[in-house]
This record gives structure tokens, C-alpha cells and sequence, in this order.
């Protein structure tokens, strides 16, 4: 760990900028600033970037600088303990309408979010103000008609008048999965414009009139996690997803939401992060009807008996935040398009003149297989996925693969074969389940140094699940096959979700190509990239940084420079030199320059910058 302190007497607080004094200090020792400060909300700013880069939108700014966001819907009236819920490997609260701040860190530390039912309902509501620092997100409104204009119109005008008070937390609008139509989603983002786009839905099911669980892939889950992807990617904002994490019963629409078995947990993080989600917040976390805990019959059990789910949801988050310390610095591939077309988007133009505009092949989904009364079929597409160009083959032949469109050379330079087989073999009639390979490429090139450009980082999920046994059951075995001809690739690096340490995986020499071998438990996945060399995104060593403070209109303006752009660092503030540091923000930015304006500080704050290496 980097780090440089800055400090000089407080009493400097009233003379002119100039005349502050820092010790020469060296690498890892300390310097240092004091200020007396004011109470208010604190204000981040951007100083002028290097020039060439790619301007990063407010949303993925905040989420860069925060980390992946995973979070628990609490009930404030029910149960709550923040060392239980922290140690489920969440990184934020999110509060129903109401919070409580006296069951949050007292020392104002861990961050949190929250639902928002009007403009009168803005934060700082009943003691929250000392919190508003560690605000990630602010949920205005929940499922709101947005096909009916009038109502759109009036949450247009809701995050119109307060965006400019928020620049700090991500502002955001919930639906449920399929509730806005495509022209209205865009005119919403458009004028509203929303820092993320978030929806909910809930695959895991029964039979309403037999109370058997309805297996399968979440198709139309998907579908819905790709519609948002895309409406994301044109507007340069993230999205996120509500997982369930409950069980009901709603008899007014005859339908019956169970609780998700272990693989079934773990694939809607997995999968969420295969289609670029940045955001996760479980529906619900300790309510009466949450997966999570186990509630005793008089109820208000809230989140005092944790169950084996919240073991598995633990688990799925910190491997979770551990991909995500590259995943939070990448984006999508670019989807191929047809040579034809006259003015053509970026990207790999296809080798078929029958290619359809919009098709999905920045995934490929090795599509899986199951029974049927006796007959094999082959799982559904996703909307906007597509067969494979050379045609499909028949799903009850079980040699030939079966995929959604990919192209080698396109997403990838050596990718030229792939096979899945159901190792465990217990689960699905012992046929293979669906499996994802996502291609992606920096948020910004400058996130890996001025050295390297083009890399590319392969996310892999194993798709299949099982509504009933461990995750373990629905283990399979993934293998990709590279062409790396003359290009001296022998390796790849891949992120452990287990650690979040990177570490060297030579690939064996099968038939002429180098393969990678995966075993995954159902609904796991694994990040990696090619030996070329190249640094591993979210893991650049940061250089020493140079902090200075001065005043501005009153408030303390704490200004860092020689940042190393796609390096982590996080600026943290003690009341005096002795008292426990509180992180201010992390930071992660594109930029070698970074402006603070503290207005929310204690009476006499010390401030220092640290650099971290995950």
C-alpha cells in the first residue's frame, strides 16, 4: 500500500493558499495538510483530463471510483445488523423508503442507498445528513407508468430539478422487466437523463397449481438483462438489476416466486456481470419474505438467523467484488454488423452478407440441452441472439455444438473452438447445460498504460442450474480452443474470484491449439485475458501521488496529482492525526488530476491519499 499524508498546522487554515507548507516527504512516508472545514455535502470534481481520452459518464465515474455495488433491500423496522449484512460481502445499504442512520456505521463510513418516493422525501430525512458523504444511490420513484406521458413527463421533471444537488450519488428509476416500451425507455433517459437505467424480475418460480419448481434458463431474463445493455450502451450510462432473493405467493395473478436454489443464486450474479451490469441490489434482504434468513412464526425474525442461502450468497458476492476490481474498468465488445451497411457502427463487420444488424455477438451462449418427455431440445434464444451461421445442428445428435452467433477472429484474434460437458453429471439427465463466453475491452484506454490498446478480456459462465442441490452438482467443465499461431501466447491471466489475486495459467497444447480448461460450479464464472504482456486492468500499481489543500469559498479544496490513470487510490480524512481515518471516496479515474471540495468536514481534518494495489 502507497501512502502520503499531508500535514501542517491547523492554525494555516486562515492564511492565503500560498502560504500552506508541505514537508518534502518521500515514497510511502508521510506528508501532510490540516483544515479546519464546514458542514455540508461534499462535492467531487474533475480537473481537465489528459487529452485522446474517452469521456466517462457520471454513473460509471461514481461506480469506478466506488466499486461494483451490491446490495441488500433492508426494511428498516425489521432486524438489522450491519456486521451481519457486511459480512455477506455487500458493499453498500440500500434502504427502503425510510432509513435508519442509527443502525449504520457510526462512524459515518459504510455507504448506503435509498428509495425515494417524492421531492419532499429527498435526503437528509431524519438524521442522515452526517451519512450523506458515503450516498451511493438514490432510487427516484419505483415502476412508474413510463408509457403513460403525463407521467413521464412529471419524473422527467422530478430528476431535472434535482440532478445538479446530487453530483456525488447516481440517480436512477426502477421498472419491472418488459414495463417500458423501447421509444419511451429512450425518451425517458433522454430528458431525465438518469445516471443508470435499473429494472427487476424474477425468474425462479413454481407451478401455480402444483407448487413444482419450474426449471431452466431464465430466457426471458436475459432477454431483458440485453434490452438494458443496449439502451445503456447508447446513452453512455450503466444499468442494474434487482435479484431475488425472496419467495410469495400472489394469488391475484395466479403466480408462486420460490426461493432460488444455490446454482440458481449464483447465475443471476454471474450472468448479470456477463451483460455489464455495475449495480445488484437483492429483493428483498430481511423481510418477512426473504431467501436469506430464516423467519420464525411470529415473524420480525428480520436478519437474525442466517440460512444456507445467505452462506451462498456471501460467497457469490465476494467472488463478485473480486472480478469486478477489472469487470467495474471494462465494457462490452463491439457487436459485429453487416459490410453492407452504408455507414457502418465500430466493430468487426461480419463475414456474411445475411448478417442481421442488432444481433448479439459481443455473447456467445454454447446453448444447452435437456429432456422432454423423452425428447432432446435445445434451449431458447435470448431476444436478438441468433443461431450460428453455418446452421444448427439436430440438439438430439449430442457431439455437435450448438451456439448463438460467433465468428472467429472477430471478438477475439485466436479463439477458433470450445466445448462444455456436465462433469458432475447428476443434474440435467447428465446433458449439458447452457454456457457464456462475453468478450470485453477497457472502458478507456488508458486504463492499462500508454503501451497497449485492443486488449481483450473473456468472462465465462457456466449457465447451468438446477432447481434443487448444492451448485456443485451442476458443475461443467468449459474448454476454449486458441489458434495462437505465431504469437507466442502460451498463458493466460486470470482473476481468482476466490482471492481477486491474478495469477498465470499455462495453456496446453491439445491437437495443435493451446486450450483452456474450466470447471465451474453452476452458476460461477472466471475473468481472464491473454499473457501478451499487457497490464491486467483494475490492478495498476499506483505511483505517489501529490495532494495539496487550499480554500475555496470557505471550503476545503483538496487537490491530487501525478495520479496514475486506472490506478485505485482512496482520499481519507481524521479529525486529528491519532483518530481513525474515514474514506472520503475512492477514486479511479482516467484523468492524473482530481479536485475535492470537502464541505462536509469535521472542525480540524487531516486528509491523506492512499494507493492501493488489490
Amino acid at each position: 500500500m502507497v501512502q502520503v499524508v499531508c500535514s501542517v498546522p491547523g492554525t494555516l487554515l486562515a492564511v492565503a493558499p500560498k502560504s500552506i507548507r508541505l514537508s518534502s516527504g518521500h515514497f510511502g512516508a508521510s506528508r501532510g495538510v490540516g483544515l479546519r472545514g464546514f458542514a455540508s455535502l461534499a462535492l467531487l470534481l474533475l480537473l481537465p483530463g489528459l487529452s485522446g481520452q474517452a469521456q466517462i459518464s457520471k454513473g460509471y465515474q461514481i461506480l469506478l471510483n466506488r466499486g461494483l455495488q451490491l446490495q441488500g433491500l433492508v426494511q428498516w423496522d425489521d432486524y438489522f445488523h450491519l456486521d451481519t449484512y457486511s459480512n455477506a460481502n455487500y458493499t453498500s445499504i440500500n434502504w427502503g423508503w425510510t432509513s435508519s442512520p442509527s443502525l449504520m456505521d457510526t462512524t459515518a463510513g459504510f455507504p448506503w442507498a435509498r428509495w425515494v418516493s417524492g421531492t419532499t422525501n429527498m435526503p437528509p430525512q431524519d438524521g442522515e445528513a452526517p451519512y450523506l458523504n458515503q450516498l451511493v444511490g438514490l432510487q427516484l420513484g419505483d415502476e412508474w407508468d413510463l408509457n403513460t406521458d403525463s407521467v413521464r413527463d412529471q419524473l422527467v421533471s422530478w430528476f431535472n430539478s434535482v440532478q445538479t444537488n446530487w453530483p456525488n450519488t447516481i440517480l436512477f428509476h426502477n421498472n419491472w422487466a418488459g414495463q417500458v416500451l423501447d421509444p419511451q425507455l429512450s425518451d425517458f433517459i433522454a430528458r431525465a437523463q438518469p445516471d443508470m437505467i435499473f429494472f427487476d424480475g424474477y425468474p425462479w418460480q413454481s407451478d401455480y397449481s402444483t407448487g413444482v419448481p419450474i426449471g431452466g434458463p431464465p430466457t426471458s431474463w436475459y432477454s431483458e438483462l440485453r434490452r438494458y445493455r443496449a439502451w445503456g450502451a447508447t446513452y453512455n450510462i450503466p444499468f442494474g438489476v434487482y435479484r431475488q432473493t425472496f419467495h410469495a405467493v400472489q394469488d391475484y395473478n395466479t403466480t408462486i416466486y420460490r426461493n432460488p436454489s444455490p446454482s440458481e443464486l449464483r447465475l443471476l450474479t454471474s450472468v448479470a456481470l456477463a451483460f455489464n451490469a455495475k449495480y445488484m441490489t437483492d429483493f428483498t434482504y430481511n423481510s418477512g419474505a426473504t431467501s436469506l434468513f430464516d423467519i420464525l412464526g411470529v415473524g420480525y425474525s428480520g436478519d437474525r438467523y442466517t440460512n444456507a442461502l445467505y452462506i451462498e450468497q456471501a460467497d457469490a458476492n465476494r467472488r463478485a467484488v473480486n472480478i469486478a476490481k477489472t469487470l467495474m474498468c471494462l465494457k462490452p465488445v463491439y457487436d459485429m454488423h453487416n459490410t453492407n451497411d452504408v455507414n457502418p457502427p465500430p466493430g468487426p463487420g461480419s463475414a456474411y452478407n445475411t448478417f442481421v444488424d442488432g444481433t448479439v455477438t459481443s455473447i456467445m451462449i454454447i446453448r444447452g440441452r435437456y429432456l422432454n418427455g423423452g425428447v432432446t431440445n435445445i434451449t431458447a434464444l435470448p431476444n436478438s441472439f441468433a443461431g450460428q451461421p453455418n446452421g444448427t445442428p439436430n440438439p438430439a445428435i449430442p457431439n455437435p455444438l450448438i451456439y448463438t452467433w460467433w465468428e472467429s477472429t472477430r471478438n477475439d484474434p485466436y479463439l477458433t473452438g470450445f466445448g462444455v460437458t456436465n462433469k458432475a453429471g447428476i443434474k440435467n439427465n447428465g446433458l449439458g447445460g447452457d454456457a457464456f463466453v462475453a468478450w470485453f475491452h477497457p472502458l478507456d484506454e488508458s486504463f492499462d498504460g500508454p503501451t497497449y490498446s485492443n486488449e481483450v478480456y473473456f468472462l465465462v459462465v457456466n449457465g447451468l442450474t438446477d432447481t434443487n442441490g448444492t451448485a456443485a452438482d451442476c458443475m461443467q467443465e468449459i474448454h476454449l480452443d486458441f489458434s495462437v499461431g505465431t504469437s507466442g501466447i502460451t498463458s493466460v491471466v486470470m482473476l481468482d474470484p476466490e482471492t481477486g489475486l491474478l495469477q498465470t495459467n499455462t495453456m496446453p497444447v491439445v491437437s495443435g491449439k493451446r486450450r483452456l480448461i474450466l470447471d465451474l460450479n453452476g452458476g460461477d464464472a472466471a475473468l481472464f485475458k491473454f499473457a501478451d504482456g499487457a497490464p491486467f486492468v483494475g490492478h495498476i500499481t499506483p505511483q505517489r501521488p501529490r495532494l495539496s489543500v487550499s480554500m475555496q469559498g470557505g471550503t476545503p479544496a483538496v487537490s491530487l496529482s501525478q495520479l496514475t490513470p486506472g490506478a485505485r487510490y482512496q482520499l481519507q480524512s481524521a479529525p486529528a492525526l491519532g483518530s481513525p481515518w474515514t474514506t472520503l471516496t475512492g477514486l479511479l479515474l482516467n484523468t492524473s488530476n482530481f479536485l475535492y471540495l470537502d464541505s462536509a468536514s469535521s472542525n480540524a481534518t487531516f486528509y491523506r491519499a492512499l494507493g492501493t494495489v488489490p
